[in-house]
């Protein structure tokens, strides 16, 4: 289970997408990774199939805000704010 909550996820995605702009997924977690505080244990912390438990839940928080209608993807791999 991560440490940080989903809204916390949720806010840092917004704040990188605001400081990026469009951006790929690697940039945004690249983002998160230098310039918020993000636990440890979500970092180091692996699911049962060995992905990375820090970009598992960027994805997820990133897939609820696009069915919330806060994040668009204007073209293939490109996450941006509406």
């Amino acid at each position: 289970m991560p440490a940080a909550s989903r809204d916390t996820v949720r806010r840092w995605i917004v704040h990188a997408l605001t400081a990026l702009g469009p951006s790929s997924p690697r940039e945004v977690y690249d983002w998160i990774r230098h310039n918020e505080t993000v636990p440890a244990a979500d970092l180091a912390g692996q699911t049962d199939d060995g992905e990375c438990l820090f970009e598992k839940e960027v994805r997820f928080a990133r897939w609820t805000m696009r069915r919330d209608g806060t994040i668009v993807s204007p073209r293939r791999g490109v996450w941006a704010l509406t």
